[in-house]
């Protein structure tokens, strides 16, 4: 334990007092006696060098009671603290708000950054080659360059957050946008003028560092090479933290990554032939038979590997239009398994070729701007070709990793892979160098227990080791009296034929007793077309704003509509079950259409329960069951946001009812006034609801 004179947790709590700083600095300030306890365990964590793991329930005020003790931590310690968050949403909220709002509390000057991706901003390089006339350009992607032009020019930071541009100009963001496969790094004519390296140096003079779970995890795959060193580590939305783990450990082998690669070197079309060595072949006349033997073998590459997608297609049924396919040991002595490893083989041999090839062009180049591309481009191909080596030569029939087919429109458009259990991984690779960790969410515990979250993220051996404390503070809301959950017992199985009818009826009907302002959360992308499909001419005829995801816009423009209009309904799948946060009259009904299990197809699912099988445990008790609970907390936790908040959550999946495993789904929540109803007595309970 260290010893702190000015840090403790009795100077901690002082600041949430009712009297205290922050009810004399924050208009609206509450105080909670759950967010002290959190403040407080965070305060002790810190200085026993532990870890603790959290459930912050919705409206307890968690990003102040860790944002405190951070920074006053960091001053006293002279220690970096680290905090990541899930969404761009809630980093920017941290950084433009509360962060700013914690300097008038704590009355003293403390440097805090925000880190992000290299995507996030502009390339100085490649605006100027465009800027220069050596990019042609689509009229859309001119009208984006002339709309940015003063920006660029001004801009001190060069984050793509300082545009206010509409969507359809803000979607040719990526023609300027900093990327790690066209970046020149040391070579870079405008390295003095670079905007990620200035956003990187200027971390290591903060005190405080907000970033994302993606870009911490990249600096952990880097063996910390993008953040500075850091010891103390807060995880705010911690609930996905294993998946994200999982998605970034995956090694990817895409064939329009590939093709994109190879036709920056060499293309042909109606108009001629394009790219890059055309423009080498004209500077450097003297190596003409060179650029022909690459030309040939960058084309016999391109089919090649179009040859063994297309293998790969064979394993595909009917029905396997546009998902995952896990492989599994028995594909590996199939004829199209088999002809697809000598594809790959055969495609192996004649990349290295023209990887050896173009070494040989760039030895004689490299000196020059010219030189510069080429090797990014030897650079890319390089990486191609080991990932492929990895996923096809070792990680295809290891018991540790899976593997998939990614589908698009029935054709294989990827091969995959990752690690069984992300969770080993992040414990050797992050928490292991860390002395103190905090990972919060108001949805971590399934019936009011952690083994699951610990399981899962990899928390166990700490735990084992006593250096994993747990704190559930519950949300401080009166769900009593602001919530009622009704489950309908007579809808349908998917597979039934009247299904959508039935939904879409159900859904009419209380479309109209509401007035709008529903949010309904699917599943399943087809059902979620279906209902779309019958309930439109309906709603239209209703003067109810219909609002679907994939048909009438995109995430942000869907929420934004939502708030904005009167008698609208919005209805969408896994992205809309977490991070929308709708106060007041806003929202006043969730309807969760079925049980959010994922899909056995889903890779993730797929290697959770592989590894659970490794283990001899039952993959549906210790993953797909609480896996499911938490997202279902999740799609519930919409509702109530705040004191004012009043509604109803309305389930269409008897399951929660009939099936033992419903009381884990009802336990986890805060709505305890649940009422089993039928179809026929829906409408009657809602307006005795709206009544009271």
């Amino acid at each position: 334990m260290l010893a702190m004179e000015g840090f403790n947790p009795k100077v901690i709590t002082e600041y949430f007092a009712p009297e205290g700083r922050m009810a004399a600095s924050i208009p609206g300030y509450r105080y909670r006696e759950e967010q002290v306890n959190l403040a407080e365990s965070i305060t002790n964590a810190f200085i026993d060098q532990e870890f603790l793991v959290s459930e912050a329930g919705t409206g307890v005020g968690k990003t102040y009671a860790y944002l405190i003790p951070a920074i006053l931590w960091a001053q006293e310690q002279k220690e970096k603290v680290v905090i990541s968050t899930r969404t761009r949403a809630l980093q920017q909220q941290l950084t433009e708000k509360d962060i700013p709002d914690m300097k008038k509390v704590l009355g003293t000057e403390f440097v805090f950054v925000e880190a992000k991706g290299r995507e996030n901003f502009l390339c100085w390089n490649k605006y100027m080659r465009i800027v220069a006339g050596r990019k042609r350009l689509e009229p859309e992607e001119r009208r984006f360059i002339e709309a940015i032009l003063r920006w660029a020019e001004d801009t001190k930071s060069g984050d793509r957050k300082e545009l206010t541009l509409d969507s359809s100009l803000m979607n040719k963001w990526g023609i300027v946008a900093a990327d790690r496969k066209s970046c020149l790094r040391d070579s870079c004519p405008y390295s003095d003028k670079c905007f990620r390296l200035k956003m990187l140096k200027s971390l290591e003079k903060a005190d405080i560092i907000v970033t994302n779970h993606a870009l911490l995890l990249s600096d952990m795959l880097v063996e910390n090479s993008i953040l500075p060193k850091y010891s103390y580590l807060i995880i705010d939305e911690a609930h996905t933290f294993d998946r994200e783990a999982f998605d970034h450990l995956s090694l990817r082998f895409s064939q329009s990554d590939i093709n994109e690669t190879l036709q920056l070197l060499f293309t042909r079309d109606k108009q001629g032939e394009h790219g890059y060595l055309q423009y080498l072949r004209k500077k450097y006349p003297g190596f003409s038979s060179l650029f022909t033997e690459i030309v040939d073998l960058s084309d016999s590459s391109s089919k090649i590997l179009q040859n063994f997608f297309n293998v790969l297609k064979k394993s595909l049924t009917d029905k396997d239009y546009s998902y995952t396919r896990v492989l599994q040991w028995q594909d590996q002595e199939t004829k199209w398994m088999l002809k697809a490893m000598d594809l790959y083989l055969e495609w192996q041999n004649s990349i290295i070729l023209l990887i050896s090839k173009l070494n040989s062009l760039n030895d004689e180049i490299k000196e020059t701007e010219e030189g510069n591309e080429l090797e990014n481009i030897l650079q890319s191909l390089s990486e191609y070709s080991y990932e492929a080596s990895v996923i096809m030569e070792e990680n295809i029939d290891q018991q540790d990793k899976i593997t998939w087919l990614e589908c698009e429109r029935g054709q294989v458009v990827a091969v995959a892979s990752s690690e069984l259990d992300a969770g080993q991984v992040l414990h050797e690779r992050l928490y292991s160098k860390l002395e103190s960790l905090v990972m919060v969410s108001a949805t971590l515990a399934i019936e009011e227990g952690y083994d699951y979250f610990l399981t899962r993220s990899g928390l166990n051996t700490f735990k084992g080791d006593d250096r994993v404390n747990t704190l559930l503070q519950q949300s401080p809301f009166n769900y009593e009296q602001q919530a009622r959950m009704f489950i309908i017992n007579d809808i349908p199985e998917p597979g039934e034929r009247s299904f959508a009818e039935t939904v879409a009826g159900v859904l009419e009907n209380l479309f109209l007793i509401m007035g709008g302002q529903v949010l309904v959360l699917f599943t399943a992308r087809s059902q979620l077309k279906d209902v779309a499909a019958i309930l439109r001419p309906d709603c239209d005829l209703n003067d109810i704003r219909l609002l679907v995801q994939y048909e009438d816009g995109e995430f942000r423009h869907l929420v934004d509509e939502f708030i904005h209009t009167p008698r609208s309904v919005l209805m969408g799948l896994e992205t809309f079950w977490e991070g929308i946060d709708l106060k007041g009259e806003i929202l006043k009904c969730v309807v969760i259409i079925r049980l959010p299990f994922r899909p056995p197809t889903d890779p993730y699912c797929s290697a959770a329960d592989r590894y659970c099988r490794l283990q001899n445990k039952n993959g549906f008790q210790h993953f797909m069951l609480p896996d499911a609970a938490v997202r279902f907390k999740q799609g519930t936790g919409r509702l109530i946001r705040s004191e004012e908040d009043r509604g109803l959550v309305v389930v269409l999946d008897s399951r929660l009812e009939k099936k033992n495993y419903g009381r884990v789904f009802k336990n986890s929540i805060p709505i305890k006034d649940v009422l089993l109803l039928e179809t026929k007595q829906l409408p009657e309970y809602i307006k005795e609801f709206l009544k009271k």
